[in-house]
C-alpha cells in the first residue's frame, strides 16, 4: 500500500492530480453561508499543500494541517508564507497525533484524505477523527463516491460512510453536493457530522 515515500515522491515529481490548486468550492459555500464559524480551530488531516487551509486561515480560522510527506509540508509552508497567512503545518502520521491535541478542534475538515488511505484503515480514521474533534464539534468533509475500481483514490459509498461514522457522530448534512468542481460533479458527498459526547 502507498506509504510516506510513495506520497512524498508524488510531490517531488509534481505528480499530484488530486490537487485542485484552489480551495474546493463546497467549503467556500459553507464559510459564506455561516455554517463554519470564524476563529474556530480546524484540523485538516492529509492536507497536502493545504489550499483549504490557506483560504480558511484568511477567513480568520486557526488551522492546523497534518501530512506525513515532508515535501507536502514544505510546499504548504511556502504557500502560507507567500499568501501571508498563518497555518500550523505538522509533519506527522495522522494516526499518531499526540494525545495533547485530542479534543482540541472545533472542526475536522476531510478533503481527499479518506479516499487516499488504505480502505482497511477507515475504522482507524474514524477513531482518529473522534479523538481530535471536541464533543459538539464537527467533521466537515467531502467523501469521494466515484464508483471506480482500484485506488488511490479508493471509492466509498454513502452506506459505508454512515456505518463507519455513526458510532461517534450524528449526521447533520449528508448529500451529493452541487458545488463540486466540474471533474468531480456528482461524485462528492458533502457531510457535516457532529461529534457526540464521550
Amino acid at each position: 500500500m502507498p506509504d510516506m515515500n510513495f506520497w512524498n515522491g508524488r510531490y517531488l515529481e509534481k505528480n499530484t492530480g488530486w490537487d485542485l490548486g484552489q480551495v474546493s468550492p463546497p467549503f467556500v459555500h459553507l464559510v459564506d453561508s455561516g455554517v463554519l464559524v470564524p476563529y474556530s480551530t480546524i484540523l485538516i488531516p492529509g492536507a497536502g499543500r493545504g489550499w483549504e487551509a490557506l483560504y480558511l486561515a484568511g477567513q480568520g480560522f486557526e488551522v492546523t494541517c497534518v501530512d506525513f510527506a515532508p515535501e507536502a509540508v514544505a510546499e504548504g509552508r511556502a504557500l502560507a508564507k507567500k499568501h501571508g497567512v498563518r497555518v500550523n503545518y505538522v509533519e506527522e502520521d495522522l494516526f499518531r497525533l499526540s494525545p495533547e491535541v485530542h479534543g482540541r478542534y472545533d472542526y475536522l475538515l476531510e478533503q481527499t484524505c479518506f479516499c487516499a488511505i488504505d480502505p482497511d484503515r477507515r475504522q482507524d480514521y474514524v477513531k482518529m477523527a473522534a479523538r481530535m474533534v471536541r464533543p459538539g464539534g464537527e467533521l466537515v468533509g467531502l467523501f469521494y463516491v466515484h464508483g471506480r475500481e482500484g485506488g488511490p483514490p479508493w471509492t466509498t459509498t454513502s452506506d459505508e460512510v454512515r456505518d463507519l461514522f455513526r458510532t461517534h457522530f450524528d449526521f447533520l448534512e449528508f448529500a451529493v453536493t452541487p458545488d463540486s468542481v466540474e471533474s468531480r460533479k456528482g461524485e462528492e458527498i458533502l457531510a457535516r457530522l457532529r461529534r457526540r459526547p464521550f
